[in-house]
């Protein structure tokens, strides 16, 4: 049987300053991987991380109209993600389980333990180099070895999976949403990600938090 590794062979990919999706790759890991993201994901057509956050305007009565604070909530991590299949590669293979031909998980319930995924975006060296990356007080803290902007999706589970056969339709797709625990710089860690964390330079923070501190 002919082997499908000429499936995963790389090409080139053009430099330009706009983000294109040629230099975008998601890492997960298939059964028997090396690691929890040993493994880029091969045929993938599109990939969503998505997050969200509420606040709640607080007002006082006998105040006017007039918001005192935005009182803020806690954040939904999630994600979607879909490939075109083949004979012996499905998504939940590409997540790590034993599933199609890989072994017997064919449903969600079947699923035990959680995944995670890494996304790298490659930045062209001319890009990277330039002095306009370098803003702010961190300057390309962001950007790792090899050009790389990573982000580390930690602790996934699948909430939703569904294929879809049609007539007159040769490709197969199969789509999935995850739900994500934490997802931080791999580079920096977890530990980063505490009270001393700077997330903007403070020059740049708004008027309303300086007018308090000199009220």
């Amino acid at each position: 049987m002919a082997s499908n590794a000429y499936i995963y062979q790389q090409g080139t990919t053009p430099n330009t300053s706009l983000l294109n999706s040629q230099k975008v790759k998601v890492f997960a890991a298939h059964p028997g991987g090396a690691g929890p993201t040993a493994n880029q994901i091969g045929l993938l057509q599109t990939w969503n991380p998505s997050q969200s956050r509420p606040t709640e305007p607080v007002r006082g009565i006998g105040f006017g109209d007039r918001i005192a604070e935005q009182s803020v909530g806690v954040t939904d991590l999630t994600g979607s993600l879909s490939i075109a299949v083949m004979y012996l590669v499905n998504i939940m293979q590409v997540l790590g389980y034993n599933a199609g031909s890989s072994g017997l998980i064919r449903s969600l319930k079947h699923h035990r333990w959680p995944f995670d995924l890494k996304e790298q975006i490659v930045v062209p060296n001319f890009v990277s180099t330039d002095p306009k990356a370098q803003r702010g007080s961190k300057g390309a803290e962001g950007i790792s070895g090899g050009d790389l902007i990573q982000t580390y999706y930690e602790g996934c589970w699948m909430q939703d999976y569904n294929i879809s056969f049609e007539i007159g339709t040769s490709t197969i797709m199969q789509d999935a949403s995850v739900n994500i625990t934490d997802m931080y710089d791999p580079q920096a860690g977890r530990g980063a990600y505490d009270e001393a964390l700077e997330d903007r330079d403070e020059n740049t923070i708004s008027l309303l938090i300086k007018a308090a501190a000199t009220a």
